[in-house]
């Protein structure tokens, strides 16, 4: 298994490789284009979200606690007084770190089912929706979101398989194809539950191929 150092760098840098280009071509702005960095980031170290001992795990884990019940709030709940937003993002976060994590650990073993590439695209397409239909986010830059964090999550994926393989001393570890998987054969009826989650979330919310157009259309006029 890759370190969290690696997987960090490794996804900051692919992931800022990745923004150049939709900078370049006026897609996004200098706010929009730290944002996509911030989800890659998450990206590469959301899989290892269920190693409990794990510090930087841990650390991951209260990041998000914070981040996304304060996004929420000062999106949804604007109207309210400052006091009852600070009141519902505390027990929002505290909920978050100590219950919804906790209960999620405890259902989970390490390389299980959230390691694997379906939860991948299920919890990137799931934050586009949110971020589009529910926080009412421009819907180009939604996708773009959700695009950036499922990159994230396949490249810490590969990055674990390409140590499990351990290529330069032409040998295999024993974690070898326990990384990048469709599904988790410990978990038989959770990787099905999963893939009809996402056909749920694709029939329910339809990407706009006007999006992946305009995406690659702006690509054409970058001067490379």
């Amino acid at each position: 298994m890759a370190s969290f150092a690696q997987h960090v760098n490794t996804a900051v840098v692919i992931s800022g490789i990745a923004i150049a280009p939709l900078y370049a071509s006026s897609l996004i702005d200098i706010n929009q284009a730290l944002t996509l960095l911030f989800f890659g980031l998450i990206g590469g170290v959301l899989p290892d979200i269920d190693l409990e001992n794990s510090k930087p795990i841990q650390i991951t884990s209260s990041i998000l606690s914070i981040f996304i019940p304060l996004l929420a709030i000062l999106i949804l709940l604007e109207s309210l007084s400052i006091s009852k937003m600070l009141l519902i993002w505390f027990v929002s976060a505290m909920l978050l770190h100590f219950i919804i994590f906790k209960i999620l650990l405890n259902m989970t073993i390490h390389r299980g089912i959230i390691h694997s590439i379906p939860m991948g695209i299920f919890i990137g397409y799931s934050t586009s929706i949110i971020l589009q239909h529910f926080l009412h986010y421009e819907h180009l830059f939604s996708l773009l979101c959700g695009i950036f964090l499922f990159c994230g999550f396949l490249i810490h994926l590969i990055l674990d398989e390409i140590i499990s393989l351990n290529a330069f001393g032409m040998s295999f570890k024993k974690s070898l194809g326990t990384a990048l998987k469709f599904y988790d054969k410990e978990n038989l009826l959770g990787s099905v539950l999963l893939y009809i989650f996402i056909i749920i979330l694709f029939i329910l919310y339809p990407i706009n191929i006007d999006d992946i157009r305009s995406i690659f259309q702006s690509m054409k006029n970058i001067n490379f």
